[in-house]
């Protein structure tokens, strides 16, 4: 992850609105148009919802035509609904979009982001932020 990767303070109302926030960012890291990464990433949650409790999400799809896996971290200036298991509310993301063909590197990244939330110390640490260098310094450790 590098500073351009992370996004603080960022207003939206909903996991639709979430979702089109990511599409945008991501199409101009990835040159994909924002709505195929927006259907992608629908068409997983469909699957079951990938908030992880405690407030945090990692939303994450796969797209053809990528060479390499991108990932954001957003913090929600509000909280929104994500059917998580525990029923928080969310405003931590990480969103993982990876090539169609990866399999192993977009499960490391998820088992570590998984990893990383686990301890609430993290958690705390990320909702204090206000500066991505700080971001940064709390990522790098992992």
């Amino acid at each position: 992850m590098n500073l351009s990767s992370i996004y603080l303070g960022v207003d939206v109302d909903s996991k639709k609105a979430l979702f089109k926030e990511i599409g945008k960012i991501a199409e101009k890291k990835i040159k994909i148009e924002s709505i195929k990464i927006i259907e992608k990433l629908n068409k997983r949650e469909m699957l079951g919802s990938t908030g992880v409790g405690q407030g945090a999400a990692i939303p994450h799809t796969k797209i053809e035509g990528i060479t390499k896996t991108i990932v954001l971290f957003l913090k929600l200036n509000n909280s929104v609904d994500f059917s998580s298991p525990d029923n928080k509310n969310v405003d931590l993301i990480f969103a993982i979009i990876a090539p169609e063909d990866t399999q192993s590197e977009h499960l490391l990244i998820l088992s570590s982001i998984s990893n990383f939330l686990r301890k609430e110390d993290n958690l705390k640490k990320l909702r204090a932020l206000n500066d991505a260098n700080n971001a940064m310094k709390i990522f790098s450790k992992y």
